[in-house]
């Protein structure tokens, strides 16, 4: 059981890191994201001959998109191991009679 915790403590520092990081890098990818779509704008209207400036911009786009879903993906995921880990120790702090109850009430 100690594993598990500190496997769900692992999970919630690194969420918290994330949740730093997210913080820090916010007005950077607001401000690459509007500067992308600008250029991508520009690139569509000034230059419809090249295809793969569009591309490379929607791609450009596509990355900062995934760096911040990342994020917040660990950040839910440490919400989810700070909910395991409470539930874990109030499990643990059970009587062994209502802990083999748990085993047969449905989730």
């Amino acid at each position: 059981m100690s594993e598990r915790i500190l496997e769900l403590d692992e999970r919630r520092k690194r969420a918290l890191s994330a949740k730093q990081a997210l913080e820090f890098i916010t007005p950077t990818i607001e401000a690459l994201r509007e500067e992308y779509r600008e250029a991508q704008m520009r690139a569509a209207i000034n230059e419809p001959d090249k295809p793969q400036k569009i591309i490379n911009l929607s791609v450009a786009q596509r990355v900062i998109n995934t760096v911040e879903a990342q994020l917040m993906a660990a950040m839910k995921d440490g919400d989810v191991a700070a909910k395991e880990k409470s539930r874990a120790q109030e499990i643990a702090a059970m009587s062994p009679a209502k802990r083999r109850f748990l085993n047969f009430a449905p989730n």
